[in-house]
Formats: C-alpha cells, structure tokens, sequence
C-alpha cells in the first residue's frame, strides 16, 4: 500500500473515532462527575485539538517513511504533496465520521449544544437579546454542514501548515 493511502487511511480513521468516542465518553464524564460544568464547546474545542495533534504526528510518519522509501533523498515538494496527500485522506475520512456523528450516533447533536450554549449564557448575565443572537450562531456553527465543513478545511489547511513545517525539517538538505 502506498505511503499516502495508509497514512491517510489510519490518521482519518484513528481521528473519526477520536472525535465520535471522546466526545461521547467526556460529555458523560462531564455529566456525572462533574455535574455540567464544563461547556460542551469546551470538550468539542479540546477534542479537535488533540485530533489535529493526530493528524501532524501521522503525518510526521507518514514524510519520514516515504524519505526512507527514497534511500533518505526527500526534496521539500515531494515532502509536503505527501503530506498534503495524506491529510486530504484525512479529512474526508474526518468528515464522514462527523456527519455520521451528527446524523446517526447523536442527531440532537446541535439542539444539545444550542441548550449547553444557553445555560452557559444565563449563567453569564447576559441579555435575552445577546442570548438570541449568539444561540443562533451557535446553532449555525454546530449544525451538521458546518461540522462537516470543519472538519474538512481544518484538517487540509492543519496538515497543510503541518506538512511545509515537517517537509522543511525532514527534506534532504543540499549542500
């Protein structure tokens, strides 16, 4: 199996289930030991950065593997299409597994975070007015197309940024 395929395939598959399992399993967490006190944009936020870390590692491994596949002679183009490669994969598998998150596993998914929005804003002070707009930001922002949407353009443009900063550390340096 080619370099590219296999990264893109685990990275996009250990990400999807990344973001279906630990977003499940932490808001129950939250729920029962922490009694809703963490903002389940809070645990969304944090459960995407660690994704992203995912996806930088593999592709990491994924430039450092075809430099060996090319007896240690990487130039820096070669280094960041792999890696640019490999996070398309990614994403599509990334985004998959959202839209399977939003539509089948949890479809209350952006009505739970417009209510986990609310009482953060109550919580807050705020206006019924702010209250009103900011909820139907948060309802557009959450929906199932942005989720989709995010977690495409994230992980391209991340392991794009990711790929020019590892393809310049592991390329091979001409004298």
């Amino acid at each position: 199996m080619k370099t590219i395929t296999k990264y893109g395939l685990w990275i996009g598959l250990i990400s999807g289930l990344w973001g279906i399992i630990s977003f499940t399993f932490v808001s129950w967490l939250n729920g029962v030991f922490f009694h809703k006190s963490i903002p389940a944009a809070d645990i969304r936020s944090s459960s995407g950065l660690f994704s992203i870390l995912i996806l930088v590692l593999g592709i990491y491994w994924g430039i450092r593997e075809e430099k060996r596949k090319m007896n240690n002679a990487l130039t820096l183009g070669r280094a960041v299409k792999t890696g640019i490669m490999i996070s398309l994969i990614t994403a599509v598998l990334v985004s998959i597994s959202a839209f399977l998150y939003c539509t089948k596993i949890n479809p209350g998914y952006t009505d739970f975070m417009v209510l986990d929005a609310q009482k953060s804003l109550i919580e807050a002070g705020k206006s019924p007015d702010e209250i009103n707009q900011r909820l139907a930001s948060v309802k557009k922002e959450f929906s199932t197309g942005a989720q989709v949407g995010m977690a495409l353009i994230g992980q391209v443009v991340m392991g794009t940024i990711a790929s020019l900063i590892i393809g310049l550390i592991l390329r091979t340096k001409t004298k």
